[in-house]
């Protein structure tokens, strides 16, 4: 019988095992536990933080979807940048839509604390109660998994929880704009993925954020209801401005695709085994 040994274990989620006779890489995505320590259950935070802080001292190397993230290492865990390769995730090219964009804003992602839906909920809430009828006002559809149990209602709000890939591409297709307002992400997908179907993004402007939305994605600055409520006013007052970002997204999304974080990732697994 053939003996297969591993030359390279992988952690494909923030830890590797404690001890490894080979060289080990990890992902990190992002340190959200130490950034919100209160809103973390106390024992995932301390398995977390241990497990974490010890993976990305001894792997060999770190891969990070952004230089946010990184910089998180190095400042918190001591991580030698020199361990760390910034990979970005990717996203499938999207088939032209004919459809035409409707108005409702959406919004995508589970409803932890970080990620802020309740201030978009209240903010919408206000735009709702004084938006003029041209052009129409924008209902908000709210896409994700339930994690703190809070039921978001109000005139206008459409609560629709966990959707399909497919009902997910379709929403980006018609979606007036995706709003995004997360206090911190390792990297933020659902904008690229809205851009990669021609969708507006009005996002926080948060270091990962503004490397992948650039100069494409708007960008919200204060999520208290009132300044929160202009902001979308202003932006959802202009469609034709909208309906450009949206071009521009597509191109921006053609930037990160998929076979490039593949390749990527192998470059690096290269690096430890040959």
């Amino acid at each position: 019988a053939l003996t297969f040994r591993a030359r390279l274990i992988h952690g494909t989620f923030h830890w590797t095992p404690w001890f490894s006779p080979v060289p080990t890489s990890v992902v990190i995505h992002d340190l959200m536990w130490e950034h919100f320590p209160d809103e973390t259950d106390p024992r995932f935070r301390r398995f977390a933080t241990r497990f974490t802080r010890r993976s990305a001292r001894r792997a060999k190397l770190v891969l990070v979807p952004s230089k946010a993230t990184s910089a998180d290492l190095t400042e918190r865990y001591g991580t030698h940048p020199d361990h760390i390769r910034v990979i970005p995730e990717g996203v499938r090219p999207a088939r032209a839509s004919s459809n035409e964009r409707e108005p409702f804003i959406l919004a995508v992602g589970i409803d932890e604390p970080r990620k802020r839906i309740a201030a978009l909920v209240a903010a919408h809430g206000r735009y709702w109660s004084r938006a003029a009828s041209d052009p129409a006002r924008c209902r908000l559809m709210l896409v994700g998994a339930a994690q703190t149990g809070e039921t978001f209602q109000g005139d206008g709000v459409d609560v629709l929880g966990r959707v399909s890939d497919d009902h997910l591409a379709e929403l980006y297709q018609r979606a007036t704009l995706l709003v995004y307002p997360s206090a911190l992400e390792g990297f933020g997908l659902p904008i690229l993925e809205a851009m990669a179907h021609g969708c507006p993004v009005l996002c926080a402007r948060n270091a990962a954020l503004v490397e992948v939305g650039a100069d494409v994605a708007l960008y919200l600055d204060d999520v208290a209801t009132e300044p929160f409520a202009r902001r979308l006013t202003a932006v959802l007052g202009d469609r034709d401005a909208l309906a450009t970002r949206g071009e521009e997204g597509r191109a921006r999304a053609a930037t990160f695709p998929w076979r490039t974080t593949a390749l990527s990732t192998l470059d690096a697994f290269r690096e430890l085994v040959y």
